[in-house]
């Protein structure tokens, strides 16, 4: 009996291929997520600790425990997401949310990552202007602590995103489309953070 195309890819590429690296992503997607979850629900429950990072006026905004409870729930969600990939069974509409999901994480994290390192290198340089003054590290920790912390926390989120939706299929057709669509995500992202639209 000939064997379909269909029998032939999934028996070069069959379904538990790559499984331990899956569950490796997913958990670092938890892991990752809920690391920086924890402070973000500190900040909520009115912690003051760390707020030296941050710039001033953000830090006393009158908003600021509703946006970290509200970052805390979106954190929480995308730690659970990578889970999700783990144990949810491939579903075909599971399938297609989970890496909707995943998609939209790497594009607008990954994007927000790069724009924010960048930006932040050229607001220390003078490149971009930083409140009327040139950058001093005194009065502009904040910009600092961006750059090394916060920002790269963004872009390696992306990363693993885009791992997660890899690892998940198993055909070479697949994702390679992956690849193409988390790259032009990651595009459209930048371009709207050049536009002046961010995205958290």
């Amino acid at each position: 009996m000939n064997e379909s195309k269909a029998d032939i890819l999934n028996s070069i590429h069959p379904q538990p291929q790559h499984r331990h690296y899956l569950v490796f992503t997913g958990y670092a997607v938890f892991i990752w997520s809920i690391a920086y979850m924890l402070p973000h629900l500190y900040w909520a429950l009115g912690g003051t600790i760390g707020l030296s990072l941050l710039k001033e006026s953000v830090a006393e905004a009158a908003f600021w425990e509703r946006i970290n409870w509200i970052a805390s729930g979106f954190l929480t969600a995308a730690g659970c997401v990578g889970i999700a990939f783990i144990y949810i069974r491939k579903q075909k509409v599971v399938s297609w949310l989970l890496l909707g999901i995943a998609l939209f994480g790497c594009s607008i994290a990954t994007s927000h990552g790069i724009y924010g390192i960048f930006y932040r290198i050229f607001q220390m340089t003078g490149v971009v202007e930083l409140e009327s003054v040139p950058f001093n590290i005194n009065e502009h920790s904040f910009v600092l602590w961006d750059l090394l912390l916060f920002e790269p926390w963004f872009m390696i989120e992306g990363i693993l995103f885009g791992f997660l939706g890899w690892f998940y299929m198993n055909k070479p057709r697949n994702r390679r489309i992956w690849i193409i669509l988390c790259t032009v995500g990651i595009i459209i992202g930048l371009v709207s953070g050049v536009s002046g639209v961010r995205f958290a």
